[in-house]
């Protein structure tokens, strides 16, 4: 397994959010990354003001509460 730097999963999740909006556990497969790494760079990201998270009360697929993510701009 490679070191990854912190600059560089951030630069992968703006890369993915470019596309749109995405599930946490998506963005966790796509960028092959822990959940608490992701949460910790998406939390630095949010409080920048370069991403937005949402957090919701269930899926309409599933039922289950999830936490979505996208730019603000």
């Amino acid at each position: 397994m490679t070191y990854r730097t912190g600059l560089m999963i951030k630069k992968e999740i703006l890369k993915y959010l470019k596309q749109g909006e995405y599930v946490i556990s998506q963005l966790e497969r796509k960028i092959n990354t822990s959940d608490r790494v992701l949460k910790r760079h998406l939390a630095e990201l949010e409080f920048l003001g370069i991403v937005k998270i949402t957090k919701h009360n269930r899926s309409s697929k599933t039922g289950r509460p999830f936490t979505s993510v996208k730019l603000t701009k």
